[in-house]
């Protein structure tokens, strides 16, 4: 324990940023500085890998990815001696693999919020992607059916419940590319997990094409639930291939990893209780960001860090909430903080991980978590608890947190959602971090997302997008005061809209004082409202 906090204080350097002057935010102007959307990105410091099937590398495969059989006793347990995998020995050559007859084999575990790929270079029959208890009574398959299309199978207790024809076609695995371009034989079928949802893509010749997804009233969770810690235990991401008529599905690899996703959005500064942000040995600052996918529930909570001098954007990892129910959350919209008085992690999260309302969620939308450890790296869990309405009542979003030490109370600057504007701004004050929240504030009269509290020189301001700019409001009675000066707006030539405004001041020695980091609101291609599927990172800096 002594160790952790002693790393901790030496990656979460707390600067003097411009304290003691007077720095008016309406008289920056930012100038766009870079741009940049993940869709699935590779290469370092895109994805996370969790497991791999390289037939390249494959010395052993009955021990490195047995296959599996039903287990055609229905009461047996999921896993005992009397369930065993076959000894099942496929043809690799060339560093492919040759798949003939029906099998399914072990990739790796499932995880609720991860990526999973195949590529193909060749179908003669069925072959894709099974998510499975072990046993096989129980699956999720998201299959490439020669002369039929991609499709979603769902098995239970052994028995086809549902078929659905995603796509009317496969796509051609041939080699394509036009002369000069880089062309590649075969294709990428892709999943994109979120809980008891999925979305399918394609990649061919390193373009992404989206393809289906499934709405929340039409998840799977009544045959398999990701998000149920219980049932993933007994759960494993497999390979399944059925080729016909003596011939061969061809198979280059799989994979499943973390992910930034298809977008990125809803963009907040990872700070200490006073709202300083957190910049490590490295000089990078940390950023909460949603990692996109389509519809709700949002695939999961990411966490990204960047060099403010450069703008090397990393994605570094994903936070889930266990809220003690059995299920782990994807709650998103997160602002995550170091209490260094308390020495831990804390947060405040809109509940997103069960979409509308579901599962006895709370009706503020709001929670709270704590971990002991760091979780911006990696696959991290967080404890969580609901606000319940006797603490803050309404529907809202957006949550910024911080003890301010003029008022020796904590406050709270949320969205919430009014009949007058929609979402609004107000601003709520307490005793305690998680404690009984008092309105000091009523909502604006002005359309408010990405609510966000930042300290200019000595003074505090609140931030927000709507529809419109970025705008300025003071803290904390929320008077509107201007709109922030930005070169190029995130939608140009649109204005800016229901984004997020991260001003972030830095120490000197950068070239700027102050960074930015927002997003716009494109949807993906081929992706319609009210899906959500936005955005990219816009990157600014400014100078007092």
């Amino acid at each position: 324990m002594k160790k952790f906090f002693l790393l901790i204080f030496s990656v979460a350097i707390i600067v003097p940023f411009l304290q003691a002057q007077e720095i008016n935010p309406l008289d920056l102007q930012f100038q766009r500085l870079s741009v940049r959307r993940f869709v699935f990105s590779s290469g370092e410091g895109c994805r996370i890998p969790l497991c791999e099937f390289n037939p390249k590398e494959i010395v052993n495969f009955v021990s490195m990815h047995p296959t599996f059989k039903v287990n055609p006793e229905k009461n047996e347990p999921l896993y005992d001696e009397t369930f065993k995998p076959v000894l099942d020995n496929p043809t690799i050559g060339n560093g492919k693999l040759y798949l003939n007859g029906q099998s399914t084999f072990h990739v790796g575990a499932v995880n609720p919020f991860a990526i999973y790929d195949l590529e193909i270079e060749s179908n003669n029959g069925e072959v894709g992607i099974d998510f499975a208890q072990y046993g096989l009574r129980n699956r999720v398959q998201i299959l490439a059916v020669k002369d039929k299309g991609i499709v979603l199978r769902l098995v239970k207790d052994t028995e086809i419940v549902k078929e659905q024809i995603l796509a009317d076609k496969i796509p051609d695995s041939s080699f394509s590319a036009e002369v000069g371009s880089i062309g590649h034989i075969g294709y990428k079928l892709r999943v994109q997990l979120s809980g008891r949802l999925l979305a399918v893509f394609v990649e061919k010749d390193g373009v992404t094409t989206y393809i289906a997804h499934l709405d929340d009233k039409d998840h799977f969770g009544n045959i398999l639930d990701f998000r149920n810690i219980e049932t993933n235990r007994v759960c494993s991401f497999n390979i399944y291939s059925q080729s016909l008529n003596g011939s061969s599905n061809v198979i280059r690899g799989a994979c499943s990893y973390l992910s930034a996703g298809m977008g990125q959005a809803d963009i907040r500064a990872v700070t200490d209780e006073n709202l300083n942000p957190l910049i490590d040995d490295d000089g990078r600052l940390w950023f909460m960001f949603s990692c996109r996918g389509i519809g709700l529930p949002h695939p999961s909570q990411g966490v990204l860090s960047v060099n403010p001098s450069v703008f090397d954007v990393r994605f570094e990892g994903i936070i889930v909430f266990d809220f003690g129910d059995g299920l782990l959350r994807n709650s998103v919209g997160t602002h995550l903080f170091y209490d260094r008085k308390a020495k831990e992690w804390r947060a405040y999260s809109c509940d997103f991980g069960g979409s509308k309302n579901k599962e006895g969620r709370s009706e503020s939308n709001l929670f709270f978590a704590v971990s002991p450890k760091d979780p911006r790296h990696g696959y991290s869990v967080m404890k969580a608890e609901l606000i319940t309405n006797d603490k803050l009542s309404g529907h809202h979003e957006d949550p910024c947190i911080f003890y301010d030490e003029t008022a020796e109370k904590w406050r709270l600057l949320t969205s919430v959602f009014t009949p007058k504007v929609g979402i609004a701004a107000c601003v709520f004050e307490s005793e305690t971090w998680n404690g009984k929240w008092t309105q000091i504030t009523p909502p604006i009269d002005q359309n408010a997302t990405g609510t966000t509290i930042q300290r200019f020189g000595d003074k505090l301001y609140c931030l927000m997008g709507g529809r419109g700019n970025l705008r300025v409001h003071s803290y904390p009675d929320l008077k509107y005061l201007g709109d922030l000066k930005l070169d190029l707006q995130p939608n140009y030539p649109k204005l800016t809209g229901r984004v997020w405004a991260n001003v972030i001041p830095l120490p000197e020695g950068y070239p700027y004082r102050y960074v930015l980091l927002t997003m716009d609101r494109a949807n993906f291609t081929g992706i319609k409202s009210p899906t959500w599927s936005y955005g990219a990172l816009y990157f600014y800096g400014a100078n007092p």
